[in-house]
C-alpha cells in the first residue's frame, strides 16, 4: 500500500479487501476524476481481474459508476449523499483542537489555530502552554500575516501573485529589527516556507518570541488554515526549531487527515506519517511541573 494514501496493510483487526476498496476511492481527485481498471490494478499491486471485482463491488453499492470509456470508473452517487452528511460535521475548530492540544501537551508551548482574513491571520482557537513563562493569546486575535508564523503559512499557500496584489511596500511595517519589510523578501521567505513545509517567525512579530507554523489541508487538497506554537526565544532556540517543527507538521497533518485530506498541494513536501520522537527537554520539565502540581 502507498503510505501517502493514508491506507495501511491489513492486520488482524482489518479487512484487506475493504482497505483495497477504500484505497481505490482515495485514488480519485479533482484532477483525476476517471480511473481505469489497469491503473487500479497497478496501484494496488493486484491482477486486473481482482481489481475489476473490487471496482464492480463498489459500483454495485453506488460508490463507483462506469464512465464513458470501457473498463473506466468515476465516483458514484452514493458518495454525494455521504458527502452532504460529512459536510454537516466539519467544524474546523472541533476537528483540529484535539491535535493542537496534544501538540501543546508535548511541547509545552502555546498553540494557535488560524485562518487568513485579508492581511491578517485570525486566531480561531488557543491552547495554553504549561510552562510558567509562556505566550498569552486569545481567540479572535488578529496578527499581521506577513510577520507571524501562522500567517506566513497562509500567504505561502496563496503564492507570489496574491502576495504582491495584497500588499503595498508601505504595508510591511517594521515591528522588530527582524521584520521583513520588502515585498521581494516576503516572497522569498514564503517560497522557503513551501520548500521546507513549515514557517518560522524568528522574532519578527515581537522581540523575544519565536513561533513555528504548519499548514492545515482540507478535503479538496487546499491549505485553508494553519496551526502554530509560540514561545520565548530562549526556549524555542534556533537549534530546537527543526525538532519542534517535526511535531508541528505531524500534528497539522493528522488534523488535516481528520478533515479528509489525502495529500499535500503540489510543491509542498510530503507530510510526516510517523510521530516524531519525544522532546527530551520538554519531557523533563513537564514531568517536574506535573509533580509540583500534585504536591
Amino acid at each position: 500500500m502507498d503510505p501517502e494514501k493514508g491506507t495501511t496493510k491489513p492486520n488482524g483487526s482489518t479487512v484487506g479487501s475493504l482497505l483495497r476498496g477504500l484505497h481505490i476511492l482515495d485514488m480519485f481527485s479533482r484532477e483525476h476524476t476517471s480511473i481505469g481498471i489497469g491503473e487500479m490494478a497497478q496501484e494496488l499491486g493486484l491482477h486486473k481481474s481482482s481489481a475489476s471485482r473490487l471496482a464492480s463491488t463498489l459500483g454495485s453499492a453506488g460508490y463507483l459508476q462506469l464512465s464513458g470509456s470501457a473498463g473506466t470508473y468515476e465516483l458514484g452517487p452514493r458518495l454525494t449523499a455521504l458527502g452532504v452528511l460529512a459536510g454537516m460535521n466539519t467544524d474546523i475548530q472541533r476537528i483540529v483542537l484535539p491535535y493542537l492540544e496534544r501538540l501543546t501537551w508535548l511541547t509545552g508551548e502555546t498553540g494557535h489555530l488560524a485562518e487568513r482574513e485579508g492581511k491578517f491571520a485570525t486566531t480561531l482557537a488557543v491552547t495554553d502552554g504549561w510552562y510558567t513563562v509562556r505566550m498569552h493569546s486569545w481567540q479572535g486575535k488578529l496578527s499581521p500575516a506577513y510577520c507571524s508564523s501562522m500567517g506566513m503559512i497562509l500567504l505561502a499557500a496563496e503564492g507570489e501573485r496574491v502576495i504582491r496584489d495584497l500588499y503595498k511596500p508601505a504595508d510591511l511595517i517594521q515591528r522588530t529589527p527582524h521584520t521583513v519589510t520588502s515585498l521581494d523578501a516576503l516572497v522569498a521567505e514564503t517560497s522557503q516556507v513551501v520548500q521546507r513545509g513549515y514557517s518560522i517567525d524568528d522574532e519578527e512579530l515581537e522581540e523575544g518570541l519565536r513561533c513555528i507554523g504548519a499548514p492545515i489541508v482540507n478535503a479538496f487538497g487546499q491549505i485553508d488554515a494553519s496551526i502554530s506554537i509560540s514561545g520565548p526565544a530562549q526556549r524555542v532556540t534556533l537549534e530546537r526549531i527543526p525538532l519542534l517543527a517535526e511535531h508541528v507538521r505531524y500534528a497539522a497533518w493528522q488534523a488535516s487527515r481528520a478533515r479528509g485530506a489525502t495529500t499535500m498541494p503540489a510543491g509542498w513536501p510530503q507530510p510526516p506519517h510517523q510521530e516524531p520522537a519525544l522532546l527530551e527537554w520538554a519531557e523533563a520539565v513537564r514531568a517536574a511541573t506535573m509533580q509540583d502540581q500534585e504536591q
